[in-house]
């Protein structure tokens, strides 16, 4: 008989005993089944799975009465501060103290017991596209899970630690500006990549040196000997890496520069070629644009860093596809018109604005009689906002377009000077735009979508995907 011991296996999720424990909780209606375990806990119904226990309306935080009493049936059960108002849903129910502080407590307890390698990402843009890239390429190479929407504040992330995979030999963790250092020991990364940093949230943090300085806190949570992936094509990157270093964090630097460790060559819209690690490598890309193939970049040199076998990891990229909101696209119909929607509707900042921009404008597969450009709002940049906005003239009219439409105050003084060169119009807000659109769209079109997510685009998004059919 052999003498090896055997691992001991991975529990898989909560048990009775330990989330009422681990919460400072009572179990008001207990779980009856002796195999009852919660796999994590839900607070978005979009992410809902039958394996999690809801989270009861607590101030801003919790599902809202109606979404719990659809759900409550087949989850595992409710948590919540006031348990006697559940008990009559007939699942078992959990009373807590504070939910926040249950919430905090689980992802504590979940990032302690995990042993695999976690990867957080920052940066004004790129954030969810980047998280979503790692977590596909990853999967080549071992079993990955991620952070789900873009619940990024301490209790975003303490729902999203405390429902993943325990199993998973990787996690990957999207990390926003505010509280970053409590964030950072929350999630206490083995990696942190920075994707760029671009003049969003200006009207709140005042420069982009700032808006660095804070997200650079990222390295607060991590260990001497960390790994610290960091854009060296922004100007903030020195703040970064003297962060990373007082941290005692190895950097390693992603960009276009041939002082790049992970450096970008070129990218023909299906193949990237680019040096990692002092090798080259060329390897299909199923998201257009080179911002999309710089954060594919950014993912290989995280994977490098932690030894992983980057053949595996890049190969998965040919099967990526952007999200919806960050560049998703699908074949529609819209009025009976054949059309190609590329929503990118979710953000923007002028960064983010001039990548999709040169996305148009670097299709060749679109013919400029087919190109059409619906435009809103840029928001939260502060005092200098119209500049910028005014700032994308040139940008704009290189993409090609054949009509553009503009949505929003900001974009108004835009239209004034671009559509005495392209056919258009410009809407007040976009219900405006949804009453005008009609005649502006023609079949065979191609229609990009930008905006921040105030603008509500979404909302255009879904007028015109209603005859979706695929995605491109």
């Amino acid at each position: 008989m052999s003498s090896i011991a055997l691992a001991k296996p991975i529990q898989l999720g909560w048990t009775p005993a330990e989330i009422e424990r681990l919460t400072n909780g009572k179990w008001l209606d207990a779980p009856r089944a002796d195999a009852w375990m919660a796999m994590g806990i839900c607070a978005e119904p979009t992410q809902f799975t039958e394996n999690q226990m809801l989270l009861a309306r607590s101030g801003a935080a919790g599902l809202q009465p109606a979404v719990l009493s659809r759900l409550a049936g087949r989850s595992r059960g409710i948590i919540a501060e006031k348990g006697n108002e559940y008990l009559a849903l007939g699942v078992p129910v959990l009373e807590v103290p504070d939910l926040r502080d249950a919430v905090t407590r689980l992802a504590v307890e979940a990032r302690r017991a995990f042993n695999g390698a976690v990867i957080a990402v920052t940066g004004s843009v790129g954030k969810t596209t980047t998280v979503a890239m790692a977590a596909h390429a990853l999967a080549g190479i071992g079993i990955s899970d991620r952070s789900r929407t873009s619940a990024n504040s301490p209790y975003g992330i303490g729902w999203n630690l405390a429902s993943m995979r325990r199993d998973a030999d990787y996690w990957v963790q999207e990390m926003a500006i505010g509280r970053m250092d409590v964030c950072s020991r929350l999630v206490q990364p083995d990696v942190a990549i920075v994707t760029a940093i671009a003049p969003a949230h200006l009207a709140s943090f005042g420069s982009t040196d700032k808006i660095a300085a804070l997200k650079a806190r990222i390295y607060e949570g991590m260990k001497p000997g960390g790994i610290a992936v960091i854009n060296r094509d922004i100007p903030e990157y020195s703040i970064f890496e003297a962060a990373a270093h007082k941290a005692g964090l190895r950097t390693v630097s992603f960009g276009s520069g041939g002082d790049c460790d992970a450096r970008f060559i070129s990218f023909d819209g299906k193949t990237v070629h680019a040096t990692i690690g002092g090798e080259e490598h060329r390897f299909a890309l199923g998201a257009a644009g080179n911002h999309m193939a710089m954060n594919a970049i950014a993912v290989l040199a995280a994977v490098t860093a932690l030894g992983g076998n980057i053949t595996l990891a890049a190969d998965r990229f040919a099967s990526f596809q952007p999200l919806a909101g960050r560049g998703k696209r699908s074949a529609s119909t819209y009025e009976g018109k054949r059309i190609e929607v590329w929503d990118d509707s979710f953000n923007a900042n002028p960064a983010s604005m001039r990548a999709a921009l040169r996305t148009m404008q670097n299709a060749p597969m679109v013919l400029p009689a087919s190109r059409v450009l619906i435009l809103g709002d840029m928001l939260e940049l502060g005092p200098d906002e119209q500049t910028m906005h005014l700032g994308l003239r040139a940008d704009i009219l290189a993409a090609g377009a054949d009509r553009i439409l503009f949505c929003g105050p900001l974009m108004e003084a835009v239209a004034d000077l671009i559509l005495r060169e392209v056919k258009g119009r410009w809407f007040p807000d976009v219900r405006a735009v949804e009453q005008g659109l009609k005649p502006w769209i023609h079949d065979g079109d191609t229609v990009l979508l930008k905006a921040s997510h105030g603008i509500h685009l979404d909302r255009l998004v879904r007028l015109l995907s209603r005859g979706a059919e695929a995605e491109a």
